[in-house]
């Protein structure tokens, strides 16, 4: 006979079908039979292996539990270390950038043409101060030249004021020969740039 049940457990077969029919009348019966069987032994033994296998693999969870908790915290603040080092890097990129644009060779040339212009600017106004007698030497003023003082024999000495002055004039010539150079050697540059005759390395 192949019923089913005889499939699914090869051993009953040796059972005379009598046998079996009073053995499903009872399922307290039933049950006790079954786990006699060769096939539900072996079953019951695979059942019972793999729940050996996992109250190990339970316990060596445990075991690593603490280990993986502080391996997670590390990976956190390792992941949030690495979030704002990618966010420091934006803004160094863009500092990088603009320091780059501000060292670029059009933009300096640019700033010399500037600093020319205002290096002439800055020279005209010593050169006016002084003529207005506002030079940022002794308040003498520059343009006037006093006439020496006779002493009691009837000749004449100079004032104090005409060593004054010879001083305010020293002190502008020197000023102005100093603007004037820087000026010079701006507009020579600046001269020598136009012509394309200044290079620039990137090293």
């Amino acid at each position: 006979m192949s019923t089913p049940l005889v499939q699914q457990f090869p051993s009953l077969a040796q059972y005379p079908p009598s046998f079996l029919k009073d053995l499903l009348s009872s399922p307290e019966l039933t049950e006790a039979f079954l786990f006699t069987l060769p096939e539900v032994k072996e079953l019951a033994a695979e059942v019972e292996k793999l729940g050996r296998e996992n109250d190990e693999i339970a316990k060596t969870n445990l075991e690593l539990r603490d280990e993986l908790l502080a391996l997670r915290d590390s990976t956190a603040q390792s992941y949030a270390y690495a979030e704002g080092l990618k966010r420091r890097w934006v803004d160094i990129e863009k500092a990088q950038a603009n320091l780059y644009q501000r060292n670029r060779p059009s933009f300096l040339h640019l700033r010399l043409r500037h600093s020319l212009t205002s290096q002439d600017e800055s020279s005209e106004k010593i050169a006016s101060s002084f003529i207005e007698g506002r030079s940022s030497g002794p308040s003498i003023p520059g343009s006037r030249v006093d006439s020496p003082v006779p002493n009691l024999e009837g000749t004449s000495t100079p004032i104090q004021g005409d060593r004054n002055q010879n001083k305010a004039i020293d002190e502008f010539i020197n000023e102005f020969k100093a603007a004037r150079k820087t000026y010079h050697k701006r507009a020579i540059w600046a001269e020598r740039w136009s012509r394309g005759e200044v290079a620039w390395r990137d090293d």
